[in-house]
């Protein structure tokens, strides 16, 4: 898999043949195709492991909070820099491949799909900690980690259509006093130390 991740990174998936993939990785098209279909397979598995860092990042970022409202700004902020490209080969993998599986923000691919699973799961995992706790007030957990999830997509600069007229760090501000509002939590004193220094417009 490591193989696969490095070549479509630099190569992209269109340039990358399944003799450059097993080459690099030195194994038998034989062996690649006892664990995976087609070069697709591969990447569909790929989208499925990244998947799962990012949601594992998310949780541990919000874990190292120990403030409830801290928490949810923390989420806002690896999302930022997951949805900007911060990350490394997990955006890489779903940049330059075809058609449906072209994305894993868009609807229909495999990796939408399971980006979307396991950060709503990790998503409603918090909130549903913080209701117990008391600290969140949330009628419909399930929907507002929807919200939540959908919300952040604001983060893909694809998706604004390059209108620069509002600078990340405002969008990372007002998106942390969305999701605390969507928690029942105050926004006011959310902190200005919590914006991204690298990479984001004051």
């Amino acid at each position: 898999m490591a193989a696969g991740s490095e070549l479509f990174a630099t190569k992209g998936y269109g340039s990358t043949t399944l003799d450059d993939i097993t080459r690099r990785a030195g194994v038998s098209k034989g062996l690649f195709y006892q664990y995976f279909p087609s070069k697709e397979g591969l990447v569909f598995a790929l989208q499925e492991k990244a998947s799962r860092e990012f949601a594992a990042r998310v949780s541990a970022a919000a874990a190292a909070r120990a403030d409830w409202p801290g928490k949810l700004d923390a989420v806002v902020l690896v999302c930022f820099e997951h949805f900007t490209g911060g990350s490394t080969h997990g955006g890489s993998l779903f940049q330059h491949l075809p058609g449906e599986i072209a994305d894993p923000r868009g609807p229909g691919s495999s990796g939408h799909k399971a980006a979307h699973q396991h950060l709503v799961e990790v998503i409603g995992g918090l909130l549903h900690a913080g209701v117990a706790a008391g600290a969140y007030r949330i009628d419909d957990v399930e929907a507002t980690a929807l919200l939540f999830f959908t919300a952040l997509h604001a983060f893909v600069r694809p998706l604004r259509h390059d209108d620069d007229s509002v600078s990340d760090a405002r969008l990372v501000r007002a998106a942390q006093h969305l999701v605390r509002g969507a928690a029942g939590v105050s926004s006011t004193g959310v902190p200005e130390v919590g914006v991204p220094t690298v990479g984001v417009d004051r």
